[in-house]
């Protein structure tokens, strides 16, 4: 059953669990009828159904006694460089985008329809969009339970390493407590059409519609005509425009599937304050008077934020969490990270008894410092060629304990499109690595240690420190927590980040994970928002030549550790 599950997902599907039941009870070759659902399968397939199945049935007419060797042969899945100890072994190449870990659907991984952006979306050419913000006031960020600043170098010795520390590398078991479940690896439907943009923004306005609807009595834009003149009312709008009067009014206009609105916040009222903060194509909610000629007089502004008295999530075991490597950067904290994979490795006093609780390290992007990034970069560089790169990467990531699992996701800097979402490593990179590594895109949601994780490089906190007052880089989690209230992980469109008009945005945050990690600014930072531990990871490169002009101080070679049971983190620190 594994097995035809892994077949699915190496071609980017998932399977229903009855449609799994139809496979296993076939009589005929499991392996043609396989194949044969899948070439019959178009782009826009994520989840594979009953009724893809029984078309592929009968179409294949009645079965036939020889046909291709049958999908569940175990023999054939086997590694080839593994020897049989009655075990399951991991498939052949070392990583294949979670192939081995996906699980059977129970429920779809990239969900909603519908939604809008450009003016030629909606009827009659127009676009709406809306939106809802709640009160957001200093107390909603309080600080996460970040325990006293522990530094595993201080009063250390160094100690001999016994065999058990380095269990082999060699056909390791696929771990069974991850579970995928969104990227866009082996989904991606965007070809840069017309269309791709109206359904992109469309399932964008969906999406966080369907958040703010359930908190607000919304109307369609198009019903506010001179019939509710002078009466309150609320609407749900996408971001098109943000503008100042010549009074000092904020302008904003609104736009749903049905037509556009100008909003006017009026100067000195609280919803101006907080218009102060809107940003592009988000979508919100806004409650005020009409003047039933296109424009509403806003009382008040309704972000999509995570609701207040989330309960508290609990997992098992301990993770450290990491980005911005930058293997390959003659900035590269080296010194820093023999330290790290000492102390990992019981080289050293572990006085907190740490280092048997790690279980998992989760890295969010930047493994290397890539090649033709910026330009003059090749002065900054220590190793020229990509490739090579990835090798040291990869010798250097081998160097922590194989009883480690390690997920890794990519970033501006790796060898992936430069559009977000971005999918996972190809196979030519995953295969340096070793098995306890997994390879997610970027933005991933997954299961993780029995909680919820999202992890997003975070290359958007380049737009959103600009757009937002009061948000610096020396304070990421305060960008993440915006994230948060906006139920978006990069909302602005068309400015610093580049994002792929896929059909589903999964860039939108439905659900609120147990865990938001990011990293990209290279600055340490940790809080708790409504039930979301939120960290910034820092980075493993020292302060660049550019990051002096811009007066940036990275934070290199710290380590957060994350108690999956208490959520409480651990600031660990090996520069």
């Amino acid at each position: 059953m594994q097995e035809i599950i892994q077949r699915f997902a190496e071609k980017g599907y998932l399977i229903d669990p009855e449609a799994l039941d139809l496979i296993t009870s076939y009589s005929g070759a499991k392996t043609s009828l396989v194949k044969r659902v899948i070439s019959s399968l178009d782009s826009s397939t994520i989840v594979v159904t009953v009724s893809d199945l029984r078309r592929s049935i009968e179409e294949m007419g009645p079965t036939k006694e020889k046909e291709a060797p049958d999908l569940l042969q175990p023999d054939l899945l086997k590694p080839k460089h593994c020897v049989d100890s009655g075990m399951n072994h991991p498939n052949e190449t070392k990583n294949t985008n979670f192939a081995s870990h996906t699980q059977v659907l129970t429920t779809p991984a990239l969900e909603g329809n519908g939604g809008t952006k450009a003016s030629a979306i909606g009827r009659d050419g127009h676009a709406p969009l809306a939106g809802f913000k709640e009160k957001y006031s200093a107390h909603d960020i309080s600080c996460a339970s970040l325990e006293l600043v522990f530094n595993p170098l201080a009063n250390s010795a160094i100690n001999p390493l016994s065999a058990v520390d380095h269990p082999s590398d060699t056909c390791q078991t696929p771990f069974s407590d991850f579970e995928l479940l969104a990227d866009i690896t082996g989904k991606s439907t965007c070809v840069g059409q017309y269309q791709d943009f109206i359904k992109y923004f469309r399932d964008r306005y969906s999406k966080i519609g369907d958040i703010l609807s359930s908190r607000l009595n919304a109307r369609p834009i198009e019903s506010l005509g001179k019939n509710v003149a002078g009466r309150e009312i609320s609407i749900i709008g996408m971001v098109m425009d943000i503008k100042t009067s010549t009074k000092g009014n904020k302008l904003v206009q609104l736009e749903d599937p049905t037509g556009m609105v100008m909003v006017i916040f009026k100067k000195g009222t609280p919803p101006f304050e907080e218009s102060i903060s809107l940003v592009s194509d988000e979508v919100i909610g806004v409650s005020g008077t009409t003047d039933g000629g296109g424009r509403v007089f806003a009382n008040s502004l309704t972000w999509p934020d995570l609701q207040e008295g989330m309960p508290p999530r609990s997992g098992n075991g301990g993770a450290l969490l990491m980005s911005d490597l930058h293997v390959g950067s003659k900035y590269f904290v080296e010194d820093g990270w023999k330290r790290f994979t000492a102390w990992i490795n019981g080289e050293m006093d572990d006085p907190l008894e740490l280092v048997s609780k790690v279980k998992y390290i989760v890295i969010a992007g930047d493994l290397v410092d890539g090649v033709g990034v910026y330009p003059g970069q090749e002065g900054d560089l220590s190793i020229m060629d990509i490739h090579q790169q990835y090798e040291s990467a990869a010798e250097l990531i081998s160097e922590i304990p194989s009883r480690i699992q390690i997920v890794i996701s990519p970033g501006n800097h790796d060898a992936v499109r430069q559009a977000e979402p971005q999918p996972a490593f190809p196979e030519s990179i995953q295969k340096l690595f070793g098995n306890n590594c997994t390879f997610v895109g970027n933005p991933a949601r997954f299961k993780l240690g029995g909680i919820e994780w999202l992890v997003y490089h975070g290359r958007s906190m380049d737009d959103l420190v600009l757009k937002i007052p009061g948000l610096s880089y020396s304070e990421p989690e305060k960008v993440m927590v915006e994230m948060l209230k906006r139920r978006h992980l990069s909302p602005i469109y068309g400015n610093r980040v580049s994002i792929a008009p896929e059909e589903r945005d999964i860039l939108v945050i439905q659900r609120p994970p147990a865990v938001l990690h990011c990293g990209h600014v290279h600055t340490f930072g940790v809080t708790r928002y409504k039930g979301v531990t939120v960290i910034n990871s820092g980075t493993w490169q020292g302060q660049t030549d550019f990051q002096k002009k811009m007066n940036i101080q990275p934070t290199a070679a710290i380590v957060p550790y994350l108690d999956l049971k208490t959520m409480r983190v651990r600031k660990l620190i090996f520069a």
